[in-house]
């Protein structure tokens, strides 16, 4: 197998299609104003930079393109992963680039939450990116071949990286999110954030914020930002800053 940690290493990363069930699937909005998905697979773009920056880069949204042979064939190692309502697109995803003898990394939050029904996947990279994916990589750096990485610690948002954007093809989404802030205080019935994310909310700063908004606006985005947080105003001051530096920039 090749060193994945040589630099020139090709890794695709693969967004796995949403249930037909989920709301995340109105795609016939989407076709109203031009696009083809709701939203880009920012959990991807993030981890993309995440990962070690010599490697070359390539994302597959499956919502608005096929997987093709050549995009696996291009590749030395695969990254999958997401929420619940994609779980079969993960694990078909895994299964097909084993079958072209590509290792495969999966996170995200429902492989965080359920890894045991993600064991064929031989890297599972549990929990916040900012904390597993170092661990990761240092098992790489041992000769590591699979694994499950993982830790307790919550990721410090002052750490946080700049998504990759420039993966993907703004035309193709409604909106591109930015997340603000992770955890919450709350225990509403229907949520799992304060299991994946803690009570303890942690927000990025304005001018973290500024410079995720400035990367977009350098690649000539000029459409639709939605802050996906799960609660955006659980602090209420650090929400008031951060709506300032926006204002005060635009």
């Amino acid at each position: 197998m090749k060193n994945l940690l040589d630099k020139g290493t090709h890794c695709l990363l693969v967004h796995p299609k949403c249930s037909t069930n989920s709301y995340w699937n109105y795609v016939d909005v989407c076709k109203i104003v031009g696009a083809k998905y709701p939203a880009a697979p920012l959990g991807l773009m993030t981890a993309a930079a995440l990962l070690p920056q010599g490697w070359e880069f390539k994302l597959i949204d499956t919502n608005v393109e096929p997987l093709l042979d050549e995009h696996l064939e291009w590749a030395d190692i695969v990254g999958t992963g997401g929420i619940l309502p994609q779980q079969s697109g993960t694990l078909s995803i895994i299964e097909r680039a084993h079958r072209f003898g590509l290792p495969t990394i999966t996170g995200g939050p429902d492989p965080s939450s359920q890894p045991h029904l993600y064991q064929s996947s031989d890297y599972l990279v549990l929990g916040e990116g900012e904390i597993s994916i170092p661990i990761f990589i240092q098992a790489l750096e041992k000769g590591y071949a699979s694994g499950e990485f993982k830790s307790n610690e919550k990721a410090e948002m002052a750490n946080t990286v700049v998504p990759r954007f420039d993966l993907i093809r703004f035309k193709n989404y409604i909106q591109i999110g930015i997340q603000c802030t992770r955890g919450c205080p709350f225990n509403c019935e229907f949520c799992d954030v304060i299991e994946i994310y803690g009570r303890k909310p942690r927000s990025k700063s304005p001018e973290q914020i500024i410079k995720e908004l400035q990367a977009l606006y350098d690649l000539n985005y000029r459409g639709h930002v939605d802050f996906v947080d799960d609660n955006f105003i659980v602090n209420k001051k650090n929400t008031r800053e951060v709506l300032l530096a926006i204002k005060g920039v635009v």
